[in-house]
């Protein structure tokens, strides 16, 4: 075909057999060397593909070529399986959204005007007023923002500085430090404001 793409090379180098990837020249020995965002998804979606093409995840665990799921991870497979949580919680995020649009809203009723006290002597009883309304549940954005400004406010560096998690204007999750925005904590290139974001996100699933 005259459109074919070479997406990545594997290559065993020895004397230990250990593999490692090469895309347009440069080798990594994990995916967490690649310095490109778009060279990483790149990489990640053929890699599923390969999956796929195993006959999914189960027939590698069958063969004996990859630890069943059930088991701990190793560093780099925790990394890949951080990756895919996130993923699952920005899908979570635009299902939450379109929920959001979808549902109506309730107006806040005005404060009645309090008649003078003689006219009300002789007006009959009023029923009694509706309760008010429930205080709005937290989305997951928010729950996880409020976490957020919990370590922030811990730590001395980060204490003065804008850092939230939000719902981005297009829906799915935006991340505003000070004046910038970000859709992913791999983004940012403070290691610190990614720490404490990843602290919140790793809270938060396990509450």
């Amino acid at each position: 075909m005259d459109n074919e793409i070479e997406v990545m090379r594997v290559l065993r180098i020895p004397p230990m057999g250990k593999l490692v990837v090469e895309v347009g020249g440069q080798r990594y020995d994990k995916l967490a060397d690649v310095p490109s965002q778009e060279i990483k998804f790149r990489l990640m979606a053929a890699i599923g593909e390969l999956i796929i093409f195993a006959n999914g995840y189960n027939t590698l665990v069958d063969a004996g070529v990859a630890p069943p799921l059930t088991v701990p991870l190793a560093p780099e497979a925790e990394t890949a399986n951080l990756e895919e949580r996130r993923a699952a919680f920005v899908a979570t995020l635009e299902r939450q959204r379109d929920a959001m649009r979808a549902a109506t809203v309730t107006a806040i009723p005005p404060t009645p005007h309090l008649p003078h006290p003689a006219v009300e002597a002789l007006a009959p009883a009023s029923p009694a007023p509706e309760q008010a309304p429930s205080p709005r549940e937290l989305s997951i954005v928010e729950q996880i923002d409020a976490i957020l400004q919990k370590y922030i406010a811990a730590d001395p560096r980060l204490a003065r500085r804008s850092i939230h998690l939000e719902h981005a204007p297009n829906g799915g999750l935006r991340i505003t430090v000070d004046n910038n925005y970000y859709q992913r904590p791999a983004e940012i290139e403070e290691k610190e404001v990614q720490l404490v974001i990843k602290m919140a996100l790793k809270e938060w699933e396990s509450s």
